[in-house]
């Protein structure tokens, strides 16, 4: 028996991400063969001179009619384009993806493009840096990173499953939640940081004709300001895409900007420290809840009905914990009408917390010990 998932995967695009994205697939061993397209001639020689992807094909429609999954890896306006494009060459019982950094619209957008034949299922990998290029693509990019999948309500279990376990395949972390959560929450982790740090970078440019600081700059200057080398083209698209959650996120932020400075003015240096010990206790503990329990794997077992929407709703009820689900296997409907999904968890508080979650919105879990198997 074969243990590829995808016999052929496209990538539209090739560039950091979607060059990453090839390089791990092919790398996984769980699909046949990558194949890629870009706008850019160059671009996409290079990715097939480096390995990111083994077929290079100018004609995008033609490549997309090979392939059983599609991930789109273009700036996130570009995304609705690219689906109109390849919508009437999808096969049927296709996968469609994408990797944009903000996910309601492309949903939105996706939903009413592409054909009833195939399968969308919206992704955002956390992962990349200020370099761009098909030349800084690395099959780890992926390795321990968080990969947000947004599933819809009509979303197929099977193809949800599919590449749940590709992407688990390539060492990332696969996490559920609803675009419009999504946006909100990569506003302030992502979004707004890239615009303080470019701000700050624009203040030191301005001041640098007063006074050499650019060549003063200290270690925390540096490290504050290293993603303002983003590509500002990409950043224009993200920031319009997500206007709405980023112009709420930067409310606040000048709320505590301006709190700041008026402690500073009126010398209440109590409030202050205040502020500053709960900002350095919480930095000082993120890294440890971000990182996954390295306990044994556990297994939630349940019975799910074989209706749309039912993955959706599981996935997004232990995604909303902030729980990651290591791997995930769909047992097709039995005769009753049901099917059995099984999920991996690491750490059993996770495992346990999950399962009451689950239970809660009246499902029938059980919890076990996988003895090592994934």
């Amino acid at each position: 028996m074969s243990d590829l998932l995808y016999e052929r995967m496209g990538i539209v695009g090739t560039g950091l991400i979607g060059g990453s994205l090839g390089m791990a697939a092919s790398a996984s061993g769980a699909v046949g063969k990558v194949l890629g397209s870009d706008a850019d001639p160059t671009m996409l020689a290079k990715a097939l001179e480096l390995g990111a992807v083994e077929e290079a094909h100018e004609d995008l429609e033609e490549m997309v009619a090979l392939c059983d999954l599609v991930v789109v890896a273009v700036p996130v306006r570009a995304i609705p384009g690219v689906l109109e494009r390849i919508a009437p060459a999808l096969r049927a019982g296709a996968t469609v993806s994408d990797v944009g950094s903000v996910k309601e619209g492309v949903v939105r957008a996706a939903a009413g493009i592409l054909p009833s034949r195939c399968h969308f299922v919206g992704g955002h990998p956390l992962a990349g840096s200020e370099q761009r290029g098909v030349e800084f693509a690395h099959p780890d990019l992926f390795r321990e990173a968080y990969y947000v999948l947004t599933p819809t309500g009509d979303c197929d279990a099977a193809a949800y499953s599919r590449l749940h376990a590709l992407l688990t395949s390539l060492g990332a972390r696969v996490i559920a939640m609803e675009p419009r959560l999504h946006d909100r929450a990569v506003s302030v982790v992502s979004h707004v940081p890239h615009i303080l740090a470019m701000a700050l970078m624009n203040l030191a440019l301005r001041r640098a004709e007063e006074y050499p600081l650019l060549k003063l700059a200290a270690g925390g200057f540096r490290d504050v300001t290293r993603i303002a080398a983003s590509d500002p083209r990409l950043w224009l698209d993200i920031l319009a895409e997500n206007r709405e959650a980023v112009g709420e996120t930067l409310s606040e932020v000048l709320d505590n900007l301006q709190h700041i400075n008026d402690l500073l003015a009126r010398g209440r240096e109590a409030e202050l420290f205040s502020w500053l010990e709960r900002a350095s206790s919480g930095r000082r503990n993120l890294a440890p809840a971000l990182r996954e329990s390295l306990g044994e794997m556990y297994v939630l077992s349940l019975p799910v009905e074989d209706r749309p929407g039912v993955i959706s709703e599981v996935t997004l009820t232990v995604g909303d914990l902030g729980i990651n689900i290591d791997d995930l296997e769909l047992v097709h409907p039995l005769e009753s009408g049901q099917g059995i999904l099984r999920l991996s968890i690491t750490g059993e508080d996770e495992a346990r917390r999950a399962a009451e979650a689950l239970r809660a919105r009246g499902y029938r879990v059980t919890v076990g010990k996988a003895m090592g198997e994934r």
